[in-house]
């Protein structure tokens, strides 16, 4: 109401107000605990259903589940702009990068298929989490938070995990103001994180 000036005062009522920042959530996993994942021998069709789809958000460079259902993966290339920032930034938020090879099985496995993954990721998601010996909380947005670990692990530039999961590049950071990001550097980073999961 102030902003929009529906109401004026003399002396701001929240100066000396703190808005609290954000709990930083502790769910990311380790590459091992990411491999024993995708490469367990899971007996139950459910439970396989939700590693598929956690293994795709990480292939995918954390894309979220609301965008994966949504686009048409008729394609080679991932371009899209994130649902749940669509309408509050400004300027380009495209996201742009080659579909991995790690990727492609499991999309041609579900292509045609209609299953209902919020209520199945729900009921599932920890339980997956126990295959890997996971004591922390497991969420599908540990796949997202993992991605960008992993990467800054190896190296990667922040700018470019940003770009890459669709995050707006901070502000205090001028130098980027010179630097643009672009698909290639996506596609070089996201495949250097997944050959890092490889098994030597």
């Amino acid at each position: 109401a102030i902003k929009m000036r529906y109401v004026t005062y003399d002396i701001d009522p929240f100066i000396t107000a703190r808005i609290p920042s954000a709990q930083k959530r502790e769910t990311q996993i380790t590459v091992e605990e990411l491999k024993t994942i995708r490469d367990a021998n899971l007996e139950h069709y459910n439970l396989n259903v939700t590693r598929d789809i956690f293994m795709l958000t990480y292939y995918l460079a954390g894309m979220n589940l609301v965008d994966i259902l949504a686009y048409d993966f008729r394609t080679d290339e991932i371009n899209y702009i994130r649902k749940k920032t669509k309408n509050t930034k400004e300027g380009d938020s495209l996201i742009s990068f080659s579909i991995p090879e790690e990727a492609k099985p499991i999309i041609k496995k579900y292509m045609k298929k209609n299953t209902s993954c919020y209520n199945l990721l729900a009921r599932k998601i920890s339980q997956l989490g126990k295959v890997a010996g996971i004591r922390h909380k497991f969420t599908l947005y540990s796949a997202r938070k993992s991605f960008v670990q992993h990467g800054y692990d190896l190296g990667i530039p922040l700018s470019t995990l940003e770009y890459c999961i669709g995050q707006s590049m901070k502000e205090d950071r001028p130098i980027f103001n010179y630097v643009t990001i672009m698909r290639k550097h996506a596609d070089k980073a996201i495949r250097e994180i997944l050959d890092n999961l490889k098994n030597e």
